[in-house]
């Protein structure tokens, strides 16, 4: 009895024993956050980016502005988080140094891919993109043999020669010797009959020398008719040439660039693209790199983000780089985050806000317009 009663009262103190034993197992347990893996909420956030208008602008070598820069500075500061920013040299650069843990997160034309869920997370999207080509000016404008070849007008003054030809000789046979104007050898009469046609179906008529049989007044007043037919077909086609030599481009897809030298930045969605359809890349450490290769003719083209590529051609191209075709490869943008960082929930619930209160239309709209 006295036994029963010693350990009904050691019981307290061993069930307190144990609960002190198992307080750091409880602490390790999957549900409950690592403290060494926690961020430490009063250190500034570290945030990794490279510059890339119209997602982030630099000036001093420090970014100042841009889609990503303005919405990520919203978004920090409805999670109530400081931070500095750290310039990556590189694309590549920018996405090791969050996933080596030297950065908290990096923002700039992020694409969302498989690969990269391997060893980053991501935030939701923060807009649709997609890939485009770029090339220069010079390279985009078909000649002006390709465009009449194009529109069909060589082929319709070929085929108006033959006739020429045809009716030069029809003219000869008739009118050969019977009045000054048509000399009756061979060469030079025809010659003279080829010279009247041609008068006849440019001007409409030759009122100085008129044939004097009746086949041949019949024949005159068809080419007279043919004439205007050509002379307005001819003009159409050239117009409508010309109109669309202006508006298209001899490049109107990736497909195109298949025996070209195509530039692209490392570690890029680019970079995947172009070696998964068997493009002849040449490989740049970053998108400016890439960028100058092309503006001095080492390169015939290069891949980019469709918003950066477009925005560069309209804001900053001066007129010598140019976009061409469709945007192709479409995928969405995001901000990058370590894997399991405690960061993705917070920032996940400060877009969707940013999404409902209207706050990221104003910023969408302030570098890509409506």
């Amino acid at each position: 009895m006295v036994g029963l009663q010693l350990r009904t009262g050691l019981a307290p103190v061993l069930c307190l024993a144990l609960a002190l034993l198992m307080g750091p197992v409880r602490a390790a347990s999957p549900d409950t956050p690592d403290p060494a893996s926690t961020l430490d909420a009063q250190a500034p956030l570290i945030v990794a980016t490279v510059e890339r208008p119209p997602f982030s602008f630099f000036e001093d070598g420090q970014p100042a502005r841009g889609f990503s820069i303005d919405l990520w500075q919203e978004i920090a500061r409805r999670i109530g988080r400081d931070f500095r920013y750290a310039p990556a040299d590189s694309f590549k650069d920018m996405l090791e140094r969050v996933r080596l843990g030297k950065a908290d997160l990096a923002v700039a034309n992020i694409s969302i891919t498989a690969e990269r869920e391997q060893y980053l997370d991501f935030s939701l999207p923060i807009y649709d993109s997609g890939l485009k080509v770029m090339i220069r000016a010079e390279n985009g404008q078909p000649s002006l043999l390709q465009l009449f070849w194009q529109s069909g007008a060589l082929q319709l003054i070929a085929g108006a020669t033959l006739i020429l030809l045809v009716i030069a000789h029809l003219m000869w046979w008739f009118e050969g010797g019977k009045q000054p104007y048509f000399r009756k050898s061979y060469p030079g009469g025809v010659w003279d009959a080829f010279w009247w046609a041609f008068i006849i179906v440019t001007m409409g008529g030759f009122e100085q020398e008129r044939p004097h049989g009746r086949f041949s007044r019949v024949l005159a007043m068809l080419w007279i008719i043919a004439g205007l037919f050509f002379i307005s077909t001819f003009t159409a086609k050239i117009t409508t040439a010309l109109t669309v030599g202006e508006l298209n481009s001899s490049i109107s897809g990736w497909q195109d660039l298949k025996k070209r030298k195509v530039g692209v930045p490392k570690g890029t969605t680019m970079e995947r693209f172009a070696k998964k359809h068997g493009l002849n890349t040449v490989l740049y450490d970053d998108f400016q790199q890439a960028l100058e290769a092309l503006r001095k003719g080492k390169v015939f083209a290069i891949l980019a983000d469709a918003p950066v590529a477009e925005y560069y051609a309209t804001h900053l191209g001066n007129g010598e780089i140019i976009t061409v075709g469709e945007t192709f490869a479409p995928d969405k943008i995001g901000i990058a985050l370590q894997q399991d960082s405690p960061l993705r929930e917070p920032i996940n619930r400060a877009l969707l806000s940013i999404l409902e209160d209207g706050r990221y239309e104003e910023i969408r709209n302030r570098y890509f317009g409506n």
